[in-house]
């Protein structure tokens, strides 16, 4: 029977996941954990009560969407509301890929467009400062998906990872990406036909 200590093994896989070396992927999501573990710690409540909120086909997306916003969160706050908003956000995304990414997409265009720089200029790192696609997603004006099918596409990440200097935000943000990925799915073919579309409109 579903209940908290189910709630608690998946929150600690993709705790792990984000914030070391374990891969839920390679896993399974499964983790050496024993009930009498669980049972001996103070926040087991919480793990109860989110059982009760969140069923089996819906933590996994729960967990992954609180991480990836602050890999830092106590339980106890996941159980806030704005730990219900950043999964119900997570879901709307999920369940409508190619309409938000259409929107973002045409948005971030826009965006290069408004600064008068040209599509390609929006992805380079000039003397090691942060890309301007990379500013619009620490503004949150571009979701983590929408970088990842990008990134997919275009391969400017690696670039990233060796031109841009500071070193406390970015590789912060790339950690968050690469563990973030695996999670994505979405339909490749479909994304490069909606972007080929909106840079012809713009051009």
């Amino acid at each position: 029977m579903y209940g908290g200590f189910d709630v608690f093994k998946v929150y600690l896989a993709v705790k792990l996941h984000f914030t070391s070396n374990y891969d839920y992927f390679e896993y399974d999501g499964k983790v050496n954990c024993k009930l009498e573990t669980f049972t001996k710690r103070n926040d087991r409540y919480f793990f109860h009560k989110l059982s009760t909120k969140y069923g089996k086909d819906e933590i996994l997306d729960f967990f992954v969407s609180n991480f990836c916003e602050n890999d830092k969160k106590w339980v106890g706050n996941l159980l806030q509301n704005d730990g219900r908003e950043t999964y119900l956000n997570f879901r709307k995304v999920k369940e409508n890929f190619n309409y938000h990414f259409r929107n973002e997409f045409t948005n971030i265009v826009n965006d290069f467009s408004t600064k008068r720089i040209s599509f390609d200029d929006g992805f380079v790192c000039h003397n090691g400062q942060h890309p301007r696609l990379l500013r619009l997603l620490i503004q949150r004006r571009a979701s983590f998906q929408t970088i990842i099918v990008l990134d997919q596409v275009l391969s400017f990440i690696k670039n990233w990872n060796i031109q841009i200097k500071e070193r406390v935000v970015w590789p912060k943000i790339a950690h968050t990406i690469a563990r973030l990925k695996p999670f994505i799915n979405y339909n490749a073919t479909e994304l490069k036909l909606i972007m080929k579309e909106i840079v012809k409109n713009e051009t």
